[in-house]
């Protein structure tokens, strides 16, 4: 293409993400590994006035930054096969001599899960059943387009799809990170989770994303699992079945993932095989608890994008207070609170930052403040036994954080719940 009429369509920093596996959508329901994150929606169409007519039908119903271009159907095949193919995709078929041969050549340019919407010049019944009801095309309207076409037959294509993604209900993920390594997130996570499966009795999933280095399974005293990473190799294949292999059982409703592969093992991190894992979790599950770690390696990233709630585990020191700043910054998933939980951990250790200079320094006050506790913590991990069992400073903390997420008992009437009820169970 000498003349590339839409050059802001690929920018430097997108790179070519298509695989060997082969390319799939539903002209050709093959699954194929996604890169990065799609965007919503991307049309093409070969003359101004029909360009114009669908960006004036469709707005306010799309992102004002994946508009309709000017390009012939060839052109958009070739812009379409380097950059992430958006969820909605739309065609201009005219002008092709051969139009079901295009749109066997487009299964070859589009990813799984896309939805095609296709215009034309061709006025025909039996084209229109042809290629809906058996190339997979969701919806064609013929040439000249008018606005009442492109809603009655577009928009509702468009719309339930964004409804669809609004509307996913299930429990709800919460990801835990820390500010800088050692400030004890696996322990929070590990009590938190405890304390929500056994105290709140709500089904809850405690998922260690550190499968290299991570503590979770260690500070449960379970014996390690390949659990994720045999669902981070096989996304295609997540389904509530494979879930319930994968989890190890810690009493009737806490349930544990959480491994240690070899250093050299690098976890797979489709972003649409992570969010379908995500939501298959949470249809079954209240809450899903997640230890990301401090490295922010690119599992971790996703898991923190994908969640409802970030917490961010500070210690009381400088690097700690630096480097929450930088966490802010990481993008937020659709349907995440706007603001990361904050919590001081260790808090009262000596030599720490006092946690009015902590709190006057970040602007607001912390969420949740655990103290400092080597002995009590430290006398439970790796015996399978949990601090948060017994009364005092830790429960009471860990409560306050279930509460500031909105879980269980409100921070005031959280000295009420003092005493544990746990059974028999860690």
């Amino acid at each position: 293409m000498q003349d590339d009429p839409n050059p802001f369509l690929r920018p430097p920093s997108q790179t070519d993400t298509r695989q060997t596996e082969p390319y799939s959508n539903s002209l050709n329901p093959q699954p194929r590994a996604q890169a990065t994150k799609r965007n919503k929606f991307i049309g093409f169409t070969r003359d101004e006035a029909t360009m114009t007519m669908l960006r004036t039908a469709l707005a306010g119903h799309i992102p004002h930054d994946n508009q309709v271009h000017l390009a012939d159907f060839r052109q958009a095949l070739k812009i379409l096969g380097e950059m992430p193919t958006p969820e909605v995709v739309l065609v201009d078929l005219s002008g092709e001599e051969q139009p079901i041969n295009a749109l066997l050549d487009l299964s070859d340019a589009v990813d799984a899960g896309t939805v095609v919407l296709a215009v034309g010049d061709v006025q025909n019944v039996n084209f229109y059943r042809l290629v809906v009801k058996d190339m997979g095309i969701k919806e064609y309207i013929p040439k000249p387009l008018t606005k009442a076409a492109i809603i009655e037959h577009f928009l509702p294509v468009i719309d339930n799809l964004a409804h669809k993604q609004a509307g996913q209900r299930g429990g709800r993920m919460i990801a835990l990170c820390g500010a800088r390594g050692g400030v004890g997130t696996s322990c929070i996570a590990a009590n938190l989770g405890a304390y929500i499966a056994n105290e709140l009795h709500r089904h809850t999933l405690l998922l260690d994303g550190e499968v290299n280095t991570g503590t979770l399974a260690l500070d449960l005293n379970l014996a390690a699992s390949r659990g994720l990473p045999a669902v981070l190799e096989a996304p295609q294949r997540v389904d509530q079945l494979l879930i319930e292999r994968c989890v190890q059982d810690l009493g009737d409703r806490l349930h544990v993932m959480a491994g240690m592969e070899a250093m050299t093992w690098e976890a797979p991190c489709n972003p649409e095989g992570l969010a379908n894992f995500v939501q298959t979790v949470r249809t079954r599950y209240n809450f899903m608890v997640a230890d990301t770690g401090a490295r922010l390696s690119p599992l971790a990233r996703q898991l923190l994008f994908n969640a409802q709630q970030r917490v961010i585990v500070l210690d009381a020191t400088l690097i700690s207070l630096r480097n929450v700043e930088r966490l802010r910054t990481l993008p937020v998933g659709s349907g995440q609170a706007p603001r990361p939980l904050l919590v001081l951990n260790k808090a009262g250790a000596q030599g720490g930052l006092t946690q009015h200079f902590m709190e006057d320094k970040l602007g607001a006050p912390f969420d949740a403040v655990i103290l400092d506790a080597p002995r009590l913590v430290g006398g439970h991990s790796g015996f399978g036994t949990l601090a948060v069992r017994h009364r005092g400073p830790f429960r009471q903390a860990i409560i306050s954080l279930a509460a500031a997420l909105g879980i269980g008992v409100q921070p005031e009437a959280a000295h009420a719940a003092a005493q544990p009820s746990y059974a028999g169970a860690t």
